[in-house]
């Protein structure tokens, strides 16, 4: 966590500094915001090998990371 902080990194920042670590569009960040929420499956962001403008895959790694960050902020 930034020390220089008044107040500890918000959820939507969060989201928002890994999508945009993984290059995707900040519009990605509501949907990662809505799996998160629960109201989109985990299980949906599965590559299809199609050549997707945004690859579900990246967008699971992101995920991921963003799960990860949270969970350090949380106990942090």
């Amino acid at each position: 966590m930034d020390s220089g902080r008044l107040f500890p990194i918000s959820r939507e920042e969060i989201i928002l500094e890994k999508v945009r670590f993984f290059y995707l569009p900040d519009r990605t960040a509501q949907f990662i915001a809505n799996i998160l929420d629960g109201k989109v499956s985990e299980r949906s962001l599965v590559c299809c090998h199609s050549g997707c403008d945004v690859c579900n895959d990246t967008i699971y790694k992101c995920y991921m990371m963003i799960k990860k960050s949270l969970e350090e902020n949380k106990s942090g």
